[in-house]
């Protein structure tokens, strides 16, 4: 891994905090590595946190850390004192613009500093109000939206339905992923607070759509120019005090916003990129939210039985193809890439024990979902290269016509282990890789540019209440979200016939047959249906939404000792 991707240019200087004068005589065996390896991730700005984390190791004995029977300390039920009601998030994903436009505007809802319209359950089968109280389908093609009367962006100015519509329409200009969920929508103000959406066709799920479109002043955005990027006027119950992008996010409680004040006091998200950094901190007590937690960490978070975890979504982990390299728009390639990859060996090995086989683009038991898989075959995999006329050159990888069958993987943080069994896979069958392991917040751009070959990018299938978004931004024909150009004249068609199916059982016969073609086809390679991102919370964290399990929410608080 290269560790010069994940430095950063600046840090934060950190708050007040007692670092003992006399180390112990005998450091915890951890903490040097500690403070090398995040010296190393995230830049030498960061050092007062990482002192901070040194002094809680030396407290701890490997023994103590490690130790599932060792006795926690208790906790009551009532809340903490106000000063203490505050949760440190770490995390791999943060903000580096808080533009909800901008690609990497990463966890600006999920931290409650901008809101969409609606949220969707957990499950994918409803909607909870936003900034939309209620709202109404009075024609196949017409939504009635009524806002929260008492909304306010951070600036006082009113989140009336006139500026409701300049955010969406801004989205609808100038946020690349937004633009193809909102294409064809119209948007007027019927009223102060009555929003009407007009689509180009029935959509009975549109809504659903806009659940990651964050509204904001889309006045002040104009105005403002490359300042709204870090003094963006938005809506959130959290309102940032300070902001340093790609690394730092603090946030306490918008006193003027509509709806119930959060019951956290303050709210710190650090970008640390390092999964046992994060883990280590959380041991240490130093977060109260580890927001990426990956299967060797979640192994370790078991061990210990005493940290939380919210049920998340279950998603189908697949690895995206760019179908404008030459190579891997022949579909035989393809189909051997597919066959080379070890899903026995990935399940039951690197992702154990929260993985199962995937199916389809969505995963499995999920009523649309369908139940045949990609085919494991490395033999046949083999045999295919040779039918190609792709012969195994001196070091084992093939070559025709002198030129080598060779990809780079586009990789980071959590994909990074399975990225490493996928080369292994498939240099047993001749084809040479190279890994190109990134920042996490570095592959958006690097997928919207299409700069890859291949990508084990986190962009997954999942349940969903909205079957033709999901499924038209894989694979529908120039989208921008289908990040491998992947195109298929028959999927295009039924695509179009899901947006205006109203009728359920039609809608997942659609659904199914779509992911059909597009498995037939090798458009992507899915590998397992795992909750791979997993989210711990410490325990005196409590209040976590059931249907928002990712999120920082109102109802989340921390607990007296």
């Amino acid at each position: 891994m290269d560790r010069r991707s994940f430095r950063t240019e600046r840090g934060d200087t950190g708050s007040a905090v007692h670092v003992p004068s006399k180390p112990p005589a005998k450091p915890h065996p951890l903490s040097k590595r500690t403070i090398v390896m995040m010296s190393q991730t995230v830049g030498v700005p960061y050092l007062p946190f990482l002192q901070r984390l040194r002094a809680s190791f030396a407290k701890l004995t490997l023994a103590g850390l490690l130790a599932t029977g060792a006795a926690a300390p208790t906790w009551a039920d009532q809340p903490a004192p106000v000063n203490e009601q505050v949760l440190r998030l770490v995390t791999a994903n943060m903000p580096r613009s808080l533009d909800p436009i901008n690609i990497d505007a990463q966890r600006i809802i999920n931290n409650g500093f901008a809101e969409p319209l609606v949220h969707q359950s957990l499950d994918g089968a409803r909607l909870i109000p936003a900034l939309a109280r209620s709202w109404t389908l009075v024609e196949p093609t017409l939504w009635r939206i009524e806002l929260q009367p008492n909304a306010r962006f951070w600036s006082g100015a009113a989140v009336d339905a006139e500026a409701v519509r300049a955010a969406l329409e801004r989205h609808q200009r100038a946020n690349p992923r937004a633009r193809a969920l909102l294409q064809g929508a119209s948007f007027r103000a019927a009223g102060p607070t009555t929003l009407e959406i007009r689509t180009a066709a029935p959509d009975p799920a549109f809504l659903f759509k806009t659940v990651t479109v964050g509204i904001h002043n889309a006045a002040a955005a104009e105005a403002m120019g490359d300042r709204f990027h870090r003094e963006a006027d938005l809506t959130g119950y959290f309102r940032p005090t300070r902001f340093i992008p790609g690394e730092l996010i603090v946030g306490e409680p918008f006193e003027g916003h509509w709806g119930p004040r959060p019951r956290l006091n303050r709210i710190e998200a650090r970008f640390v990129v390092d999964p046992q950094t994060r883990f280590l901190a959380m041991q240490a007590g130093e977060a109260e939210m580890d927001g990426n937690v990956q299967i060797e960490q979640r192994r370790a978070y078991l061990r210990l039985n005493r940290f939380n975890f919210p049920p998340v979504n279950s998603t189908t982990w697949n690895v995206w193809l760019n179908f404008r390299h030459p190579l891997l728009a022949d579909a035989g390639i393809r189909e051997a890439l597919s066959l080379g990859v070890n899903r026995d060996e990935i399940v039951g090995g690197v992702l154990r024990p929260i993985a199962v086989h995937a199916t389809g683009h969505f995963p499995a038991g999920l009523p649309y979902a369908i139940a045949t898989r990609q085919l494991s075959d490395p033999a046949r995999a083999r045999q295919l290269l040779d039918e190609l006329g792709w012969r195994p050159g001196p070091d084992g990888v093939r070559v025709r016509n002198d030129q080598r069958l060779e990809f780079r993987v586009l990789t980071y943080g959590w994909w990074h282990s399975a990225a490493v069994a996928l080369e292994a896979q498939w240099r047993r069958i001749g084809v040479g890789i190279t890994l190109r392991v990134v920042e996490p917040t570095a592959s958006n751009q690097i997928m919207l540019d299409g700069d890859f070959e291949i990508a084990t990018y986190c962009s997954c299938g999942s349940a969903t209440g909205d079957l033709h978004g999901q499924l038209r931004a894989f694979y529908q024909t120039g989208v921008t979200q289908n990040w491998g150009r992947y195109s298929n004249p028959q999927v295009d068609a039924l695509i179009d016939n899901l947006q205006g199916e109203f009728d359920e059982a039609r809608r997942f016969d659609l659904a199914r047959q779509i992911q059909t073609l597009v498995q037939r086809d090798h458009a992507l390679i899915y590998v397992a249906n795992s909750d791979l991102i997993g989210i711990a919370h410490a325990p005196r964290v409590r209040g976590a939404d059931p249907d928002r399990p990712r999120d920082i929410t109102p109802g989340m608080f921390i607990v007296a000792r």
